[in-house]
């Protein structure tokens, strides 16, 4: 009946909504166009309508008219993919169940993610960077949200040009993502983490080009930001678990932390998806062709990254089919890996396909996706080893029992605690006041008092009683959050010392702890975990759907119209094709002072753009020159690049010239030239006089670089002067 109801209501919700879409699109929009075109309108729609004297009106209706139609089949597709996924029996089968600590350790991996790639930037770096290097206010396009945070009455122009408010702005985010690790204050400082990661990447971006690493993770911070994910594996908890407080059952599954965990799985399955789609969509049956597959490799290697080595070059000799076989592993696994959606058995097996894919890009392209290698986690079921892990731990190690006072308020609230740090469930904690200390002491062979329980809270490993400090010793080494700091607790002196602490908390137990009504001193339930919050949010089923359903939706509107607008992105990564067995890549040198010329180390000094040759971009203008201030933009970055190196070199050793090489190599002609390829252009740039020059071969050579000498080439070098 429930399944019935909820479809009747998506229908007529579906229904209202396409309706109201038609009025919107047939009726009201017209007629504010025409009423617009005439100047009729409110001032900012007037100034959308231009070219009244060389267009007519119904050219600006046509236009409209055909948004109608894609937006009502828009609208008609996630209305249908609500209808999929509301029902029960999607829930069952494939949202599966979950708990807060599923969802909170979700977090903390995000969040460490995110701040592993916070601390490998140079964000103050930005600041001797050219401002007419963004891409927000270039003519290259408008990179996305960026832009509007220039806009914005709060500094940030000041922000980007200052390299101390920068660096303060790159602590802070990584503060706020620490934060978010341990589960501090979550409400907001997850929110805060994604916007702050919004603007740190999108900064570095804004200068460099439209990269793809850490874009993931952040979608899934975004969404980790509207879940209750601070209720497992946090900070939050303890304090609310320490103050009696109620909090949710930390092993009770629940709709609100499946639906959470399953959007995030969505917002990385489906980019996965468009990245296999735009590859098929842009380079066909030809992408994963041994040629094309070769021209990636090669290119890549020979371009300069983060790593020195070439294993490509050294498979010159490998059969094609070797070629074609890594194109169609990548491509299989990028298409199929939806299915980590709706199968157990795929969320084994693509996860593993991409972190081999990710570890061989590695290998063979010289990138790191760090990011998306350490996102495959998030798709194992921790609990089938934990369980396994714990009972192999009892079997050879028998069960902890831990024995406290259940008058004394610290002790109950420190079990509480120490129950949330038992990860593989080995602890035992028994209240001795209700304990038949008798039997006890028969069963186990020992001889405890009421007194010595009185004093000391004990602790039964392996039929051998620890009292005090060194029962909070044995607990660090069974605990996995206190393995780092347990061989402290093993270092001379640390014994004597954390006894006379422990017995001075022991002695002022009943001091130290005002108590309220969280902690009457009655002797503790036997379900000492009792108060904690049961959910019940089966009806709230719908909402969880129809928010993932609009996830859907936005990604794949994001592919399907191509659109690449910071945060948003079709994925359309190494979807061209090049199967003419012809590669050009970019080897760039430095001139110094005593006339020594080697390869130039712009990350070296800019280490902004220290990863994957992101200053590739602009040293490109120099060469494509698509518009007269693309040579001067490109000069700009050089003469601060050569500032930045000559703050630290000797005497003799400053920058005078840079040089970009183009080198082009065909390597199905000459599969085994030793130097892959030839100059075939130079661009060379005074930095002193900020002179350009460019060079060309007077005519073609063969493969290596052994053809005549180079020539002066007049160029316009962006002054309007031609040199």
């Amino acid at each position: 009946m429930m399944t019935v109801g909820v479809i009747r209501l998506l229908l007529v919700l579906m229904v209202i909504s396409l309706g109201l879409w038609i009025v919107f699109a047939k009726l009201v929009v017209p007629a504010v166009i025409e009423s617009a075109y005439r100047g009729e309108s409110w001032s900012f729609l007037n100034r959308m309508i231009s070219g009244q004297a060389t267009h007519p009106v119904g050219d600006y209706l046509q236009d409209w008219d055909r948004v109608t139609i894609p937006g009502l089949l828009s609208g008609l597709g996630f209305w249908l993919i609500a209808l999929v996924i509301s029902p029960p029996a999607f829930y069952r089968r494939f949202v599966g169940e979950a708990t807060p600590g599923t969802l909170g350790a979700m977090r903390m991996w995000i969040c460490l993610i995110l701040l592993l790639g916070a601390v490998g930037e140079n964000l103050p770096s930005i600041a001797l960077l050219p401002p007419e290097m963004r891409l927000s206010q270039g003519v290259d396009g408008v990179i996305g949200v960026i832009k509007y945070f220039y806009i914005l009455p709060i500094g940030f122009e000041h922000l980007v040009r200052s390299e101390a408010g920068l660096r303060g702005f790159q602590w802070f985010t990584e503060l706020i993502l620490f934060l978010g690790v341990i589960g501090w204050r979550t409400r907001l400082v997850i929110p805060m983490g994604a916007l702050c990661g919004l603007v740190f990447f999108g900064l570095i971006r804004d200068y460099s080009f439209y990269w793809h690493q850490n874009l993931v993770p952040l979608y899934v911070m975004t969404v980790l930001s509207c879940t209750p994910c601070g209720d497992g594996w946090s900070v939050d908890r303890l304090r609310k678990v320490y103050q009696g407080r109620a909090v949710p059952d930390g092993d009770r599954h629940s709709r609100v932390y499946a639906w959470s965990r399953y959007a995030c799985w969505v917002v990385i399955a489906l980019p996965y998806v468009a990245a296999g789609m735009s590859k098929l969509r842009d380079g066909g049956l030809h992408w994963w062709n041994a040629t094309n597959m070769k021209s990636m490799l090669y290119q890549d290697t020979l371009e300069k990254r983060d790593f020195a080595w070439a294993l490509s070059l050294h498979l010159s000799a490998a059969p094609e089919i070797f070629f074609t076989l890594l194109g169609l592993v990548a491509i299989f696994g990028e298409l199929f890996f939806g299915l980590v959606l709706f199968s157990r058995i795929a969320r084994r097996i693509f996860p593993a396909i991409m972190t081999m894919t990710h570890i061989g890009i590695l290998g063979l392209q010289k990138i790191l996706f760090l990011d998306l290698i350490l996102l495959q986690v998030v798709f194992l079921d921790f609990r089938g080893i934990r369980t396994a892990i714990g009972k192999r731990l009892e079997a050879s190690r028998g069960r902890i029992q831990v024995l406290y006072d259940g008058f004394c308020p610290v002790c109950r609230r420190t079990i509480r605690l120490l129950a949330c740090f038992d990860l593989f469930t080995r602890l035992d904690f028994i209240d001795f006041r209700r304990l038949n200390l008798t039997d006890y002491n028969r069963s186990h062979a020992l001889n405890l008092t009421p007194q010595d329980l009185e004093v000391d809270m004990y602790v039964i490993a392996r039929e051998r009683a620890y009292r005090g400090f060194y029962g909070y010793r044995t607990l660090a080494l069974a605990l996995p959050a206190f393995w780092p700091l347990a061989p402290w607790l093993f270092l001379p002196g640390i014994s004597s010392v954390g006894g006379s602490l422990y017995r001075y908390v022991a002695r002022n137990r009943l001091k130290l702890l005002r108590c309220d009504f969280h902690c009457t001193l009655q002797p503790s339930e036997e379900n000492w975990s009792a108060g904690v919050i049961r959910t019940n949010d089966a009806e709230r089923g719908l909402r969880y759907a129809l928010a993932v359903s609009g996830m859907i939706f936005v990604l794949l509107h994001c592919w399907l119209y191509r659109f690449e607008f910071y945060p948003f992105t079709g994925m359309p990564m190494y979807a061209g094709v090049n199967t003419s067995g012809v590669i050009t890549y970019v080897k760039n040198m430095a001139h110094d002072e005593s006339g020594a010329v080697y390869p130039a180390s712009f990350e070296e000094y800019m280490g902004v753009l220290s990863h994957n040759a992101r200053f590739e971009r602009v040293l490109g203008h120099c060469m494509t020159q698509k518009q007269p201030k693309d040579v001067d933009i490109c000069k700009k970055f050089m003469h601060a690049a050569a500032s930045a190196h000559d703050k630290t070199a000797h005497h003799g050793e400053k920058v005078t010239k840079y040089e970009i090489q183009i080198w082009t190599w065909d390597f199905r002609s000459y599969p085994f030239d030793p130097n892959h390829g030839k100059v075939t252009e130079r661009f060379i740039v005074d930095v002193n006089t900020g002179q350009a020059l460019r060079k060309k071969p007077l005519e073609d050579c063969s493969g290596t670089d052994s053809g005549p000498p180079l020539e002066p080439h007049a160029v316009n070098d962006g002054d309007g002067v031609v040199r």
